[in-house]
């Protein structure tokens, strides 16, 4: 068996309205530290998986994060990063 870390970031789609990114964006331009910026916030996921082979741990990956981590009417979701130890 083999044990592999998954880095999954879920975030609004984009046409889904952010109400904390538009607080973040409307303090960056008060404070003048630049006007032209779009904040998507999400949330960050490690997930570490023990299984026989990384085909089989992939799968199950995607399986958890379509069907637990996101809302796939809203939401979408990313793997950034995988690693086997």
């Amino acid at each position: 068996m083999k044990t592999f870390i998954y880095k999954i970031i879920t975030k609004l789609k984009e046409e889904i309205k952010n109400p904390q990114g538009e607080v973040v964006e409307n303090i960056v331009k008060r404070l003048s530290i630049s006007s032209n910026l779009k904040v998507n916030t999400g949330k960050f996921y490690e997930i570490k998986i023990i299984d026989e082979n990384r085909n089989i741990a992939d799968e199950k990956i995607e399986k958890i994060s379509k069907e637990i981590l996101t809302n796939p009417l809203v939401e979408t979701f990313e793997i950034i990063e995988v690693k086997e130890i």
